[in-house]
């Protein structure tokens, strides 16, 4: 005779209840939302710490070269120059003058104005978010130097005394005598790139003489620094 297995068969297929299920599905869940926002965590960290790099790089490389680009203001051996050109300077644009046989966008400045001599006009491009460089060279036009900058200020250093010393540092005017100035102090307001905060944020920012309000979700940053002027006659 044989006996029917239906009942101890029964007992070995039975499945999850609905209970269990329910439990399984919330536990996947929560690891499923762990997983997720540590990645979303991690890529916010990595997309806020990109933009501060940014915003460093570009800062500490914009104040090197306009550091370069001022330090052979005025150098002339064998003529008598004035080291900045104000009728083409500003607030925020400057006209440096040196004898050099290029000029900032690498023409030969042997047609310039006074050959052989480059006159580098470094300004701020507002449209841009630069700052850009043009000389003095045939043909030659505004050429960015450095990104990332909303804001550009220059102060003039004027020596009252001939000691060589700036004795105050004074915003453009027309009339400042050229022949004080023996030092240049300056200051560019930098951004991350990219925003890479998770809501606005209001600041002020305080570039030499101006102030300068923003309420975004970018970061900033002034950098700035002077440079004495030791090239004259």
């Amino acid at each position: 005779m044989i006996r029917s297995s239906t009942n101890g068969t029964a007992k070995k297929q039975r499945g999850y209840t609905l209970v269990e299920m329910m439990i399984a599905l919330i536990l996947g869940l929560v690891v499923v939302s762990a997983v997720v926002n540590m990645y979303v965590g991690a890529n916010r960290s990595a997309k806020f710490t990109r933009g501060l790099q940014t915003m460093q790089e570009n800062g500490r490389y914009g104040v090197s070269v306009l550091q370069r680009g001022f330090r052979l203001a005025g150098y002339s051996p064998d003529l008598r120059i004035d080291p900045v050109d104000l009728t083409q300077s500003s607030n925020n644009a400057i006209t440096v003058v040196m004898r050099s046989g290029f000029d900032c966008n690498g023409i030969d400045t042997t047609a310039s104005p006074i050959a052989g001599y480059a006159e580098n006009t470094y300004a701020h491009n507002a449209a841009n978010d630069t700052i850009t460089c043009q000389g003095s060279g045939p043909g030659a036009t505004p050429m960015p130097i450095v990104e990332g900058v909303e804001a550009f200020r220059v102060l003039y250093g004027l020596d009252t005394d001939d000691d060589a010393v700036p004795d105050s540092y004074e915003s453009y005017r027309a009339d400042i005598p050229p022949r004080q100035i023996v030092g240049i102090r300056f200051a560019i307001l930098v951004n991350s790139g990219t925003p890479i905060r998770t809501r606005n944020m209001s600041e002020q920012f305080v570039v030499l003489d101006a102030v300068e309000n923003r309420n975004d979700r970018f970061a900033r940053h002034v950098f700035g620094s002077t440079v004495l002027l030791r090239n004259r006659l």
